[in-house]
């Protein structure tokens, strides 16, 4: 078994980026990519303020109700995971 961390970039409301580091045990058994990983922790919801052509997105990405709007996977020794 071996730990891996989800690493999700987060606009907060005040406008500032922050990390989120989310550890996930991961064994040969049990096999998990990034993206399992990320579909796991994050929830999608519908943009109430989208309207076509506003130019904003109609759908958002949350955690703990932020923004996220990158994320990754990278080993402890810091080798990025897929």
């Amino acid at each position: 078994m071996k730990v891996v961390f989800l690493i999700l970039a987060i606009l907060t409301s005040d406008g500032k980026l922050k990390y989120e580091k989310i550890p996930f045990i991961v064994s040969s058994l049990n096999p998990i990519t990034c993206e399992d990983m990320f579909y796991k922790k994050v929830k999608f919801i519908d943009n109430p303020d989208y309207k076509p052509g506003n130019n904003q997105v109609w759908v958002l990405i949350k955690y703990k109700n932020e923004n996220v709007f990158a994320h990754f996977c990278k080993d402890k020794q810091g080798n990025y995971v897929r």
